[in-house]
């Protein structure tokens, strides 16, 4: 289960994975805790390097934690309202918890 927030007033706590420097431009995979976010990046970034013909380095990749606003109706619809996007105003803050920059090579 996700981190809960404890309080009337307080959201919850998860973690994805971000590409570049744009921390709403997210992975679309959500977590429970930062290390299975880390993991499920380690071995997707495996994936990529293993790949026939790759040549390049693997850009950094940043996990991020998620904060939702607190769990109302109007923050699930914000949430239903952003799903093909950055979440609406579900999400109150977000967090670049650790940058991952390996593996790089097989």
């Amino acid at each position: 289960m996700a981190d809960i927030d404890q309080g009337t007033d307080k959201g919850f706590t998860f973690y994805t994975y971000s590409y570049g420097d744009d921390l709403e431009n997210c992975a679309r995979q959500f977590y429970q805790s930062v290390d299975e976010a880390r993991n499920d990046l380690v071995a997707f970034r495996t994936a990529l390097i293993e790949e026939e013909g790759r040549q390049q380095p693997l850009r950094d990749m940043k996990i991020v934690r998620l904060h939702t606003l607190p769990v109302t109706r109007g923050a699930i619809v914000d949430l239903f309202n952003g799903m093909d996007g950055d979440l609406g105003g579900f999400i109150r803050s977000r967090e670049v918890v650790e940058v991952v920059t390996e593996p790089q090579s097989p």
